[in-house]
């Protein structure tokens, strides 16, 4: 009997595509283990190709803040988007225990349309390198005004009255300045704490439109919708946001909520 073997080539042939089919199961085990994971599998992918609309959405909103100076302070702002006549100022005041950079850039999509935002840190530096409002409000005021004066030195309308975006915190602080009258806001944007301003004190310091907005999950919620509906009662110019199923944080999947709810309130005057 003879013994048919197979020849050289082929078999050598035979070994690589086994080779390769099995590194090929070794790459989509892999990737599937890192899918369920939530890790990102390290392959090569090719990107599609971007288009026009792509590259305008993507060159809408000044991606890189720039640090502005004021009385030898640092504050980290985001510019407009497009020249303006008369770019507003936007100011966002961080929660408790916060820092300005970690909310800034979620705020730059809306402020980015109406003007120049500025975001401070508040006026108490903690040890563990994070800020807090304390003292007066005259206090809290002289942060506002200097962050409010860096926009300006950088071509910010002096004489338009601005916008005022407070999380948690920082919202109380914005109702303070506004009961006391201490600068001049045609919209405030009170995200995450609960507040009930009186339509009358909105009224004499100027404020025209007023945003509540909050996290579904936010206990902050309820009674925000609530102070809503009620300065609609009373004739306000006002809104409830919703930020989707998230608790206490403005870090949302609405992005476009937010940036709606700022451009709104800053879209009177």
């Amino acid at each position: 009997m003879k013994t048919h073997r197979i020849p050289r080539a082929p078999r050598k042939a035979a070994f690589v595509c086994l080779a390769l089919a099995a590194a090929l199961a070794a790459v989509l085990a892999f990737t599937a283990r890192a899918a369920a994971r939530g890790m990102p599998a390290r392959l090569h992918v090719t990107e599609q190709p971007l288009t026009a609309r792509d590259r305008a959405v993507r060159a809408k909103y000044p991606t890189q803040p720039v640090e502005l100076r004021d009385d030898g302070r640092t504050i980290l702002a985001f510019p407009p988007r497009a020249a303006r006549s008369k770019p507003l100022t936007v100011v966002y005041l961080h929660g408790i225990h916060g820092r300005a950079e970690n909310g800034c850039p979620w705020l730059r999509e809306g402020a980015s349309e109406l003007g120049w935002l500025v975001c401070p840190d508040a006026n108490e530096h903690l040890s563990n390198d994070t800020f807090s409002w304390s003292g007066s409000v005259s206090d809290q005021r002289a942060v506002v005004a200097r962050a409010e004066h860096a926009a300006q030195a950088q071509g910010a309308d002096a004489a338009s009255a601005g916008v005022l975006v407070g999380f948690s915190q920082g919202a109380y602080v914005a109702l303070d300045l506004v009961r006391a009258q201490l600068g001049r806001y045609r919209g405030i944007v009170l995200i995450g704490a609960d507040v009930a301003p009186a339509r009358a004190v909105l009224a004499a310091a100027g404020v025209e439109r007023v945003v509540f907005a909050a996290g579904d999950l936010d206990a902050a919620s309820a009674p925000m919708k609530r102070a809503a509906e009620q300065l609609g009662r009373d004739g306000m110019d006002v809104r409830y946001v919703s930020l989707g199923r998230i608790g206490h944080s403005y870090q949302t999947a609405e992005k476009q909520a937010l940036r709606d709810a700022i451009v709104w309130a800053g879209g009177s005057s």
